[in-house]
Order: structure tokens, then sequence, then C-alpha cells
């Protein structure tokens, strides 16, 4: 499968903008990219050659064609490990993976990766939400993890002590990705395959469902992503931006979530609810 990377420059302030433009290609396949400090947005979208280079052609930018080494960025020098709420440390290299002195609440996700590495805001608030209520989930308890990319979530669900994890995204690609990174995080409980969002039929219910989809998608899915929530289980969602959240919540509260609890990280919003 040829793989293509369509990037672009542009500026924070733009950052929703972008989001509405690119919002009817492929906007699974859509990576924003911000700086600490900085106000620069860096945009990636994966695709095949015909749509990026669709893509350069309405708004500039440049196409490349991607080795194996997909989903990543340019080279960056591995960061000192993300500690998340102290049950959990993603590490960037693997000397640091290997000499964690706990192993078991270790992440390994290389540095480079463009996406799903715990230190956007998206990702680092599903993150430190999981956190926050893995120790009152019941023992043996699953999750469904909508959306996976890099599998992040799904690890640290296993990781913070799921029996049985569910993982799936629309693009086999984040699924070779996410494959990739279960194997080098040494996890054994993770099942993952291709499958969208608003087609979770297959799917066992589960105890948590994590759902890092952009606002609209978030809403189109969230009634069958609610039917394999167990009673009392747990929402966590995010990708949301703060002009959306209302509408989200609301539209969650009407399928009959309790009210969420939102955090705000810039311009990102993300929340959990409980089933009743």
């Amino acid at each position: 499968m040829n793989m293509f990377r369509w990037t672009r420059q542009s500026t924070e302030a733009m950052e929703e903008i972008w989001h509405l433009r690119l919002a009817t290609i492929d906007p699974e396949c859509v990576v924003m990219l911000t700086k600490p400090g900085s106000k620069g947005l860096t945009i990636h979208v994966f695709g095949d050659k015909k749509n990026t280079e669709s893509l350069k052609k309405d708004f500039g930018g440049k196409v490349t064609r991607l080795s194996n080494a997909i989903w990543t960025g340019n080279a960056q020098q591995p960061r000192a490990a993300i500690s998340i709420r102290g049950r959990l440390r993603i590490h960037s290299d693997a000397q640091s993976f290997q000499n964690d002195p706990e192993p078991d609440r270790a992440i390994l996700l290389p540095a480079g990766m463009a996406f799903g590495t715990g230190d956007h805001a998206t990702t680092a608030s599903c993150l430190r939400l999981l956190c926050d209520i893995s120790p009152t989930l019941p023992v043996k308890w699953s999750a469904l993890d909508a959306g996976t990319g890099t599998g992040i979530l799904a690890i640290a669900a296993e990781k913070l002590g799921a029996d049985a994890v569910e993982a799936f995204d629309f693009d086999p690609v984040c699924i070779r990705v996410s494959k990739e990174n279960v194997r080098a995080n040494r996890c054994k409980k993770i099942d993952l395959s291709v499958a969208e969002a608003q087609r979770v039929g297959k799917f066992q219910k589960a105890d948590v469902v994590l759902a890092n989809l952009y606002s609209e998608l978030l809403i189109a899915s969230a009634p069958g992503l609610l039917k394999k929530l167990r009673p009392d289980g747990w929402f966590i969602f995010s990708g949301v931006l703060k002009t959306q959240i209302a509408e989200v919540c609301a539209a969650l509260q009407n399928l009959g979530l309790a009210k969420p609890k939102v955090v705000t990280r810039g311009k990102w919003c993300a929340g959990i609810a409980r089933k009743s």
C-alpha cells in the first residue's frame, strides 16, 4: 500500500479553520501539531497520491511518499519520559523504556512519531482521565478504544489493569503501526482491527469506552459506541475544540450519559461521563 503525506505550515490561530476545511477529506487521517511555546501549526494529512496531490493543488504545501517508517515527522532526539499521574511513564527511546524500574507502568512510543505520543493535549487528557478512574474499576475490566491511532490508549489500558482491550481504526496503516507498538510494549491483551467508528456491532461490551475523535464523528458515532458501554461504565472522549464542547456534551446527555466532567487544555477539550 503506497501512502503519501501532505504537509503544510500554518498558525495556531487557524487550527479550527483547518479542521473545517479538511472535515470532508478522510478526517481521521488529519494530524495537527503545535509546539509548546510556539504559535506555529504543522498540518499532516495521510492518504493516497491523488488526495494528497489535490490538497497541494488547493492549499500549497508539499507531498511526500512515505517509506516503511510511517507516521514519523522530522527526526527528533529522545525526550525525557512523560509521567501521567504517577501511574504511567511514556518513553521515547528503547533504552529508557528497558531501564524503567516499573516495567508494568512503562510505555514506549518512539521519538519522531507524528502523533499519539502522549504529549498532545487530546491524548494526554484521555490518559489522565483513564489513570484517574482505573483504581475504581472492577477486577478484569475491559476497554474499547475507538480510533486507536498509534494504540497508545489501548496500551495504557492494559498497563493500568484491563483484562481485555479491543481497539480499532478505520485506517489499516494505523492498525499496522499500532500492532508494532503493541509488540514493542509486550502487551498480550489487546485485539486490534480495522473498523469504522459508526459500525461497532462486532465488538464486545466494555467497562470503559475511549473515543479520541473529532467532534462531528464523535457525535455521529456516540449512539453505537454507548451501546457497547456497560451500565455504570465510563465514556472518555477527546479531540473536541472548545467551541464544540457544549454541542458534544448535549448530544451525549441526550443518549443517557450523566453530565460530562470536562477538562480543557488550550483549544482542546476532553471529558468523562458515566452511563447509568
